[in-house]
């Protein structure tokens, strides 16, 4: 594509590099739209030439307003006067050689300094109807030592979102509560506009994706800080991978909502945030094999799909155990009972493990101002 479009005008119209970036992102997002095993997915859309119906009347927007970004090669960054001048296109210039640029003065907030510029991106914000300069910069740090050697597991669910076991007999439960509220919410709200790429469509996409992965942030913030305070060093997280997959390799189907909430279940990209912000604290994330650790014994080690009575309690037949099931998953993916160099094993722990926190778990609920919150515990004081 980058060799047959190289000499057409709109090619020539930004700087070279900045025109292969567009050219790679729409690869980029082919590439995407092919991968996904989600029959809902659109495929990448194409600009519009007629941008007016035949009333007169205004169809698409007349400028598409894509992001453009400009490479080391198009950025000259005079960190004296905090200035950043960016190459123009061969076609707005008065010769295709002449140096003539885009001059960019920017202001940063104390203590911020601008170094190692290695892009800088024009983004068009639609909600305030303005665009916005993304300078991006390679800051390197050093990983510190990691808090303890103690060991997390986390088992991703859609009903809870995460179910985190420590080994210091103590686990978290994080309700997804809010991502299916918003996932019923924005679907519905975004096919009933009259136009799927309008500008509330947009709007609503935008707000949509921003809540969604606020979410994620809160989350892999206060999981990592919990973390901390316990002393742990390494996050064992269930490997997902294939999930949306049937035993022939097509799409599993869980019925309408259940299908809504499968394939909008982002398990990869919070992986992806967990991974370096951990990494960030020195902590270690490893993907291991969550295969039956969902229907076995955490106690015991008995392995029977039918001990899951209930969407969230797990009996054990042969020990009598009774626990909540998702740190029960949790607990098997901290233990590793998978992996070929795992050092414990239900069995080998022995005590009473049934009672506590692996039958009451912490809950946090997620608030959009005050990220994620302690459930206030409820007791029953009635004889």
């Amino acid at each position: 594509m980058k060799d047959e479009l190289k000499e057409h005008p709109k090619y020539k119209g930004l700087h070279s590099q900045s025109s292969q970036r567009v050219l790679e992102e729409l690869a980029e997002a082919f590439n995407s739209w092919y991968s996904s095993d989600d029959n809902r997915d659109n495929p990448p859309g194409y600009r519009k030439r007629n941008y007016y119906d035949d009333e007169g009347r205004r169809v698409h927007e007349e400028h598409p307003r894509s992001t453009v970004t400009w490479k080391q090669n198009g950025i000259r960054h005079d960190t004296k006067h905090n200035r950043v001048r960016l190459s123009k296109g061969a076609n707005h210039k008065e010769h295709p050689k002449a140096w003539e640029y885009i001059l960019v003065e920017y202001e940063t907030r104390p203590g911020v300094t601008v170094e190692n510029l290695q892009q800088v991106r024009a983004v068009y914000d639609q909600s305030k109807e303005r665009w916005e300069l993304h300078l991006v910069c390679k800051d390197e740090i050093e990983t510190p030592t990691a808090p303890g050697n103690e060991t997390a597991g986390i088992d991703l669910g859609i009903s809870n979102f995460a179910a985190v076991a420590y080994s210091t007999d103590d686990a978290d439960l994080y309700p997804g509560n809010r991502l299916k509220q918003d996932g019923y919410y924005f679907p519905k709200e975004i096919a009933n506009c009259d136009d799927s790429g309008g500008e509330r469509a947009t709007r609503l996409h935008t707000k949509w994706s921003g809540r969604r992965t606020h979410f994620f942030h809160s989350l892999a913030k206060h999981i990592v800080q919990r973390c901390i305070e316990r002393g742990v060093g390494r996050i064992n997280i269930g490997e997902l991978e294939g999930v949306r997959e049937d035993e022939n390799g097509g799409s599993k189907n869980w019925g309408k909502h259940g299908n809504l909430d499968l394939h909008g279940w982002a398990f990869d990209r919070f992986t992806s945030i967990l991974e370096y912000k951990a990494k960030v604290e020195g902590i270690e994330v490893v993907e291991v094999d969550e295969r039956d650790t969902s229907k076995t014994c955490c106690v015991c080690g008995r392995e029977d799909e039918s001990q899951r009575v209930e969407r969230g309690l797990y009996v054990c037949d042969e020990c009598d155990a009774a626990f909540n099931a998702d740190v029960n998953g949790a607990e098997n993916i901290r233990l590793n009972i998978n992996g070929e160099s795992n050092s414990e094993s239900p069995a080998s722990l022995g005590g009473d493990r049934s009672t506590g926190w692996l039958a009451q778990p912490g809950v946090y609920l997620y608030d959009l101002s005050s990220g994620f919150q302690p459930q206030e515990q409820v007791v029953d004081c009635k004889p």
